[in-house]
């Protein structure tokens, strides 16, 4: 079995169990590596849906086992009060699933080329040491797929 290289990130499920170790590689990691590693995982956790309701997904305690996000199909971007539970449901995702993340704000609107595409952007903050740096991420989610674009 080959080791992982040091230089490679925390594994996704070490993450999502709560192992969150600090080691010199993840206090020394540049923001560009940070900004790639959270950038996979973010496309990973928006195009896996979990089995979950929506319901289920906001009141339960969902685990390393109902990882992604529930089916939003049936949510419009058109309807504000879809929107705001849109947003709750990336939040949660956000919490559940991607510790390294924290002051996450989340906000939900639609796209005006596409009426059943939702663009959604998220503005969070991210250790890199001893430093929080910010770190935005616009996601455009059209017919359950997600195509992610970050900015620093």
């Amino acid at each position: 079995m080959n080791a992982m290289p040091a230089s490679a990130p925390m594994p996704l499920f070490d993450r999502l169990c709560g192992k969150l170790l600090a080691t010199e590689d993840d206090e020394m990691r540049d923001p560009d590596g940070l900004q790639h590693s959270l950038r996979q995982d973010m496309v990973r956790l928006f195009n896996v849906r979990n089995g979950l309701t929506i319901e289920q997904f906001l009141s339960d305690s969902p685990t390393a086992l109902h990882y992604g996000l529930p089916d939003t199909l049936g949510m419009s971007p058109q309807s504000a009060a879809d929107i705001a539970r849109w947003e709750l449901v990336v939040a949660r995702a956000i919490a559940l699933y991607e510790p390294r993340l924290s002051q996450v704000h989340v906000h939900i609107t639609h796209d005006d080329h596409h009426p059943a595409a939702a663009r959604i952007n998220i503005d969070a903050a991210v250790a890199l040491g001893w430093h929080v740096c910010r770190v935005y991420f616009h996601v455009l989610l059209n017919d359950g797929t997600a195509q992610l674009a970050a900015a620093a």
